[in-house]
């Protein structure tokens, strides 16, 4: 989970997208062997543009839950599922 206070959509869609490439460059490792490659689904909901405080946490849940049945290793934002 990540709050970023005072960030709009987009700018949560720039830091995720950050997130996503520097967590697929790390290579997990288990003692002396490589495992292989990370990936992360990650979900985006912003207060004022898809919903209430009080479910702010279940449209991230939401959006995040969506990421991982179209395949995982992506990002959804809670917006992108009203166009669906």
């Amino acid at each position: 989970l990540v709050l970023l206070c005072g960030t709009d959509d987009q700018s949560a869609m720039v830091c995720a997208n950050d997130i996503y490439n520097s967590v697929r460059l790390l290579t997990l490792r288990y003692g002396l062997a490589e495992i292989g490659q990370i990936d992360v689904s990650i979900g985006i909901a912003s207060y004022h543009q898809h919903t209430q405080s009080d479910s702010l946490l279940r449209a991230a849940d939401a959006a995040l839950y969506r990421a991982k049945e179209l395949g995982r290793s992506r990002i959804v934002s809670f917006g992108m599922l009203k166009t669906e």
